[in-house]
């Protein structure tokens, strides 16, 4: 018999099942740890706000620009009724 087999009496403990369990997840929650460390962004986009340039919008403002988004209005219509809403 090898001196492995003599350490743990030919079978395995539950003890040294539990061992290897946790270190199995270890190396795992590591390697997930390891790997976002060097690549921090990668899939995540941009979670920055958009800067806000100018005064807050109204909520007409935020409507009329879910209308460009769903393609109700073209960028032309979108720059003149903003214009009209902020000449209020």
């Amino acid at each position: 018999m090898s001196l492995m087999m003599d350490w743990v009496d030919g079978e395995t403990s539950l003890m040294m099942i539990v061992v290897m369990v946790v270190l199995t997840i270890l190396l795992v929650v590591g390697l997930v740890v390891g790997i976002n460390a060097l690549y921090p962004s990668a899939g995540q986009g941009d979670r920055t706000p958009p800067a806000q340039n100018g005064p807050p919008r109204t909520a007409a403002e935020e409507e009329l620009e879910l209308r460009y988004a769903r393609g109700e209005i073209d960028a032309e219509t979108l720059a003149r009724q903003r214009a009209v809403l902020r000449q209020r």
